[in-house]
């Protein structure tokens, strides 16, 4: 998958996630089988507001040309991201602190992963 694709598709994902976690915390916190409470929602919309960042920066990128090596740090960086996520997901999972709806976001992050690594191991051009 080419760079302006794949950033695209990962800065709609983000602010997908933003909007869902700032207007229906509440959702999330069904999903992942967690008590309700305020502060699970409110930690929620936290969490919603640091996905704005990638979405941002990855929609700007991918309207952008630059060097192979700033998209392979790019790539590298977002591949990490989505990695860390997806084995926090299975931490969380199997320490019995969240439900099996973990994991569809644990699939998303790990089909990410995949392709942003993909991406940064391209050869040259």
């Amino acid at each position: 998958m080419e760079f302006p694709i794949l950033s695209r598709l990962t800065a709609f994902l983000c602010m997908a996630l933003v909007a869902t976690l700032l207007l229906a915390p509440g959702l999330f916190v069904w999903i992942f089988n967690l008590a309700p409470s305020i502060g699970a929602e409110v930690m929620a919309r936290r969490a919603g507001m640091l996905f704005i960042v990638p979405a941002i920066l990855l929609f700007g990128l991918s309207r952008m040309t630059f060097s192979l090596d700033v998209q392979r740090l790019v790539s590298k960086s977002i591949a990490t991201f989505m990695l860390a996520m997806g084995l926090l997901g299975i931490t969380e999972f199997a320490l019995g602190r969240v439900g099996p709806g973990i994991f569809f976001p644990v699939i998303c992050e790990a089909v990410l992963f995949w392709l942003w690594f993909k991406l940064s191991k391209a050869p040259t051009a």
